[in-house]
């Protein structure tokens, strides 16, 4: 499904909404007129849902993008079309034709959060059980839907078509240039901000033991979340740390205690979770973490992620947590130390976008960029609270950014293992004009790679237009406005 033939396929419930549990089971049925189709406070729902399910049909290559170009996870066997095309991504053998190139699977969620924007407010005039509060905070959620696609867009493409309108059928324009990254990242602040006043701080629940609606929807803490997020990725440091106070301050959400720190895996929803796709067997939703991970053990853990987890012995978040002995990747198969999830009903993993440990460390990386003795000491406290937590003691400040913002990434390293996060990591160090960043970068990147591979690594990394995407073939070719990562113009594609 390519930008240029997004259609939304508007949703006829057969029957009305249940409850809270089939939020994220809806599915657009069969096509009619958005005129005929936009009546009813279900119907904006409806297609609200729908983007979740969306985000939920992207989460192979949220994994992917985020990992395949890093460091913590090895390649062990060739799986599906996406997990070969990861394979050379991590070799820096990347074509126009290749699998991740493609951007569809972000667009579906844009397009969703699009129509909900467009269409939801006049509804209002249509169902009088639909009041105005409603949907302000329905439009809060589409907002967090746009903004988050458009960020991974973003870092991983850097400049994109921004697409602000729904695409109902084919009198509307497709063909657009990109725009400036900044520029959109910007805009979607713009959304994100005005949303929350709106933003729930936590939605109704059938089962407060599993909260899947309020860590399975976007709160006003997600929304924080992502705004000190993509503050980070733009340098704009004292508001990313404005956006983190708030979600700290909210009393709903907090650091789980060590002992439980696996509970953020199994079985999720944790307390620490601010914002996680979520999956259920009983609904049919499942994911391909334990064959990825345990029955055909396509990725383990990188032997460099494992000697950063053994040079703290006692790290609780290590050994019969993240990874086991034979370097399986235990946090997403298993259910304790020692026991296995059961892969033929149990491969309903949720997948976590954001959780407390986050807004920790992004806080204080926010405060080692700031610089200067106080602010380092204020980063050096944060990361602290996450080491204690993981029954490591403290570390002790860095004399400058350097040696900080390392220390500072270790911790992300150990804390987000296998978590999609590990390449935006890198990428976000890299392109800071700081002393040592960008050789921090692809030194770190290199680490997984083979001996024969590091050169010409090395060498292709100089060109920051390499450390993004290129845009897919077939997008240039239906979109003719649309023009290459110059990087990828003369490599014969």
């Amino acid at each position: 499904m390519k930008i240029s033939k997004i259609f939304i396929s508007f949703i006829m419930l057969a029957t009305s909404f249940v409850s809270c549990d089939d939020y994220l089971t809806v599915l657009p049925e069969n096509n009619q007129s958005m005129y005929d189709y936009w009546k009813t406070k279900e119907e904006v729902e409806a297609v609200l849902g729908a983007g979740y399910v969306k985000l939920r049909d992207a989460q192979e290559y949220l994994f992917l993008w985020g990992e395949a170009r890093g460091n913590g996870v090895l390649f062990y066997n060739d799986g599906s079309d996406g997990e070969k095309a990861a394979k050379k991504l991590r070799q820096m053998e990347i074509l126009e034709t290749n699998a991740l190139a493609k951007w569809d699977k972000l667009y579906a969620v844009i397009n969703m959060a699009n129509s909900v924007i467009k269409y939801g407010p006049d509804v209002v005039d249509r169902d009088e059980s639909f009041n105005v509060n409603v949907m302000h905070s329905y439009l809060s959620e589409a907002y967090f839907q746009r903004a988050l696609a458009y960020f991974y867009l973003v870092r991983l493409w850097k400049d994109v078509p921004f697409v602000k309108e729904p695409y109902v059928d084919d009198s509307a324009p497709y063909m657009l240039a990109a725009t400036d990254g900044n520029t959109i990242l910007e805009s979607c602040l713009t959304d994100l901000y005005s949303a929350l006043d709106a933003a729930k701080e936590v939605f109704p629940e059938t089962d407060n033991e599993n909260p899947i609606n309020t860590k399975g929807r976007a709160t006003k803490w997600a929304i924080y979340s992502l705004i000190a997020d993509i503050q980070l990725w733009l340098g704009d440091y004292d508001n990313c740390i404005s956006a983190c106070e708030s979600v700290m301050n909210s009393n709903r959400v907090g650091l789980l205690n060590g002992t439980l720190w696996f509970s953020n895996f199994y079985p999720g929803n944790s307390n620490e979770s601010i914002f996680e796709i979520q999956y259920s067997y009983s609904l049919s939703q499942t994911n391909s973490f334990l064959s990825w991970f345990y029955t055909n053990i396509n990725y383990t853990i990188s032997p460099y992620m494992q000697e950063l987890y053994e040079q703290n012995q006692g790290d609780i978040r290590g050994l019969d947590a993240s990874y086991t002995e034979d370097l399986l990747i235990w946090k997403y198969i298993g259910i304790s130390a020692s026991t296995a999830r059961n892969s033929s009903q149990q491969n309903d993993q949720n997948w976590i976008i954001y959780r407390m440990a986050d807004i920790y460390l992004m806080e204080a990386e926010a405060y080692i960029m700031k610089g200067g003795e106080e602010n380092m000491s204020k980063a050096i406290d944060l990361i602290n609270d996450i080491r204690n937590r993981a029954g490591l003691v403290d570390e002790n400040a860095g004399t400058n950014q350097l040696d900080m913002i390392k220390i500072l990434l270790a911790e992300r390293q150990r804390e987000f293992f296998a978590e999609g996060k590990n390449w935006f990591d890198l990428m976000r160090i890299g392109k800071r004009d700081v002393d040592g960043f960008k050789n921090l970068f692809i030194d770190e990147v290199l680490q997984v790679a083979s001996a024969s591979n590091k050169g010409m690594i090395r060498a292709k990394l100089e060109d920051e237009n390499s450390r993004y995407l290129p845009i897919h073939a077939d997008e240039l070719l239906v979109n003719t406005l649309l023009e290459q990562n110059p990087y990828y113009l003369n490599l014969g594609n």
